[in-house]
């Protein structure tokens, strides 16, 4: 490796690639370790939907429009329950505020590559073996693909290296983990199929959730809930293709021709670090906190975290030798992690049969009626739409 660089981000995942560009643009001396070589990341479906603000965000900090281009949009979201099905305009009610079809595994292929192309100090094979922080600056060591390991001590060490992070491990005792597992599974089902509808379906069905996800031209996710003790390989593709034609009021010929290529389980799961920061040491995206896919919320929350984390670092390894912005990085970012947080939680228990509150067949059937009620409430009160198209565009209340 070159030079000891004053920041060392671990992780090529959406939030991780983002500051490395900001910082890089900044001539901040930084290096960036990935695990895995160029070629492997991006190679495994991930989220698909950018929130409005998002874009606008990344083209204010010259990245949209520039290392990435964001054209196909998503304008509507439809709700179909067994009673009723309504098509909810989010964009039309947001001011024209869409959001932005761009799968994750795309967004971070483009951006390392265009970062490699300008010469940014992209360390892919390197694997963080060690995270310490019991100096005055945190020390870490990384292994190359041959094996040789690297003592380093930046000033900052930013953790972007997901749920599992190894930054977030070495600093759990200093901060507050708030973790709580949800009685929810989902099958996660990618195709290798066009969409069948030209926007977002949701299936509120008492025999559990499932969702229509445009992804690309050639590739749609579907998303099926099932109880906590079925597996990825107990349900044959015929079963799923079943399942997902009867909660999605999908014609059944259609769903026959789905190819799926891959299923997985997705066990639900939120988590709050708090604070974010500890020393010498930030966490960005998933590293921080984990919440739930309900209204595709991940990625974009992992984005502002760079966005903001990138304009500390910049102030305070800058000219201006200012670390106000660095200092208050938590205090900053925590809030709106907590609003969003609870916007996706209190989605999920009108998109999931499996809650806390349906304990037995009783309580099950009278959740799925307070969902039933949810959905006819978005269909006719004005007030809770235009709240519900804000929160989940990601446009701010006081738009249009």
């Amino acid at each position: 490796m070159p030079d000891e660089p004053r920041v060392v981000i671990v992780g090529a995942g959406p939030a991780g690639l983002v500051l490395a560009w900001l910082l890089h643009h900044a001539d901040v001396p930084f290096q960036l370790v990935e695990r895995q070589q160029q070629e492997q990341i991006g190679t495994q479906p991930k989220a698909g939907i950018v929130e409005y603000r998002t874009v606008e965000l990344l083209r204010r900090e010259g990245i949209a429009d520039v290392a990435l281009h964001f054209e196909a949009e998503n304008r509507r979201v439809e709700f179909r329950t067994p009673q009723l099905a309504h098509v909810f305009d989010y964009a039309d009610l947001t001011g024209d505020r869409p959001h932005y079809v761009f799968p994750q595994h795309r967004l971070v292929a483009e951006l390392a590559a265009a970062l490699v192309v300008r010469g940014a100090p992209l360390r892919f094979g390197h694997r963080v073996r060690e995270v310490g922080t019991d100096g005055t600056r945190p020390h870490l060591v990384v292994e190359g693909p041959d094996g040789a390991r690297q003592h380093l001590t930046p000033d900052v060490v930013v953790g972007a290296d997901g749920a599992s992070s190894a930054v977030a491990r070495a600093i759990a005792g200093h901060v507050d983990v708030l973790d709580r597992s949800l009685p929810a599974r989902w099958l996660v089902v990618s195709t290798a199929s066009p969409a069948l509808v030209g926007h977002t379906v949701y299936g509120i069905h008492p025999r559990g959730y499932a969702a229509h996800l445009r992804r690309g031209p050639q590739e749609t996710r579907f998303y099926v809930e099932v109880p906590a003790d079925v597996g990825a390989d107990d349900l044959t593709h015929d079963e799923i293709r079943t399942e997902l034609a009867e909660r999605l009021r999908l014609d059944p010929p259609a769903v026959a021709g789905l190819d799926i290529r891959s299923v997985d389980v997705l066990d639900l799961r939120t988590r709050m670090t708090v604070p974010m920061q500890h020393g010498g040491c930030h966490l960005v995206g998933d590293a921080a906190h984990l919440i739930t896919p309900a209204g595709g919320k991940g990625m974009n929350l992992a984005i502002a975290d760079a966005v903001e984390l990138a304009h500390g670092l910049v102030e305070a390894f800058g000219p201006t030798a200012d670390r106000k912005r660095l200092d208050a990085y938590s205090d900053t970012r925590v809030p709106a992690l907590w609003r969003t947080q609870a916007f996706s939680d209190w989605f999920l228990r009108i998109l999931t049969a499996r809650s806390s509150d349906a304990v037995d067949d009783g309580s099950a059937a009278f959740v799925h009626g307070l969902r039933e009620g949810w959905v006819a409430a978005l269909r006719d009160d004005a007030g809770l739409a235009r709240w519900f198209a804000h929160a989940y565009a990601g446009a701010e209340p006081t738009d249009p």
